[in-house]
Order: C-alpha cells, then structure tokens, then sequence
C-alpha cells in the first residue's frame, strides 16, 4: 500500500526543482519529513525542532534573517504544541511582511484542546491579513488519511506515508499558489 502511495505522487511530481526561496520552520512533524521536504523542495532552508512551539518562532527568525537563511518565502508549521494566540500570530506576520518577505502557515491536526482554537486563530489571522497563505493541513490529512494510514497512535506524529502526504501539502500548495 504504502508502495501504491508513493508511485501516485511520484507521477504527479516528475518536475520538482524549485523552492529556491523557501524557508520551512516547523516542530516534529517537519522533522519527520524532512527527507520528503528536501525530496520536493531540495534548496529550501529546513529548520525544525521536536517539541518547538509557535512561541519560540520570533528567534527562530531573526536568528536565520541575521545569518542569511531567511528567504524570502517563510513557511510555518507550528500550531501543535501549544496554544498560540492572536496577537502572536498578527506580532510574528507583520514582522515578515515589513522585511518584505511572504508568510505561510500551516495549520493543526493534533487530538488536543488546542486544535480547534489555532486552526480558528490561524483563520482570523488570514481575515485580519489577508496577504498571508494558509496550508490546511487538517483537512487535507481528514481528506487522505482516510484511505492511508498517516498517524502514529498518539494521533498527530506521523507515519512514512503521513509525512509524504504532509511534505507533498506543503510542497505543491507553495509550487501552486506561485510562491517559489
């Protein structure tokens, strides 16, 4: 099965240089699929974390902006570990829209009682700026993880085919939006 997976989206990905401008910061879940991240998008600046919350994200960046690894296009997959509030989120945008730089979020899948109100904080954010993308994330895995088995058994760490389906998310909504 998880052979079928990979060849369905290996033929629907047969161009894949790209991404020179990309930069993905993330927790687990990014960590996880790195090899997939670096398969689909092998320029982009990948730095992730296990356990990293949205909090820590403000250092994150300027420490890559101070040494030339922020590109221009900043993808942040950061809404699992804890919960992040509306302020930090517009903080954390306007920040990267100043500096000229283009902002992508990626929102939760997580069986924890912050789900909901990321996702919805993510939501308010793309309304109050509205120059921001956002990758769902949640339903994109509700959609495909039906038929494959994506999870781990705590529910949000992914499996092999989870963490390719999660890579090729973030890599063709990037390559399809017209942000590379």
């Amino acid at each position: 099965m998880i052979r079928k997976v990979f060849l369905t989206l290996l033929l629907l990905t047969s161009f894949r240089v790209f991404g020179e401008d990309v930069t993905i910061i993330g927790d687990s879940l990014t960590v996880g699929s790195e090899k997939y991240i670096k398969y689909f998008i092998p320029s982009a600046v990948v730095d992730a974390k296990v356990g990293r919350k949205f909090q820590e994200v403000m250092g994150i960046i300027k420490e890559l902006e101070e040494t030339g690894r922020l590109r221009n296009t900043v993808v942040i997959g950061l809404a699992t570990n804890s919960q992040i509030s509306i302020e930090e989120l517009v903080y954390v945008i306007d920040y990267l829209t100043a500096k000229g730089r283009r902002a992508i979020l990626v929102n939760a899948k997580v069986p924890r009682k912050w789900e909901e109100i990321n996702n919805y904080n993510i939501y308010l954010t793309k309304v109050l700026r509205p120059n921001i993308e956002v990758v769902d994330w949640k339903k994109i895995s509700e959609y495909y993880c039906r038929a494959y088995i994506c999870f781990r058994s705590d529910g949000y760490h992914l499996t092999d085919v989870g963490s390719y389906i999660y890579s090729y998310a973030i890599y063709y909504y990037i390559k399809n939006s017209g942000t590379n």
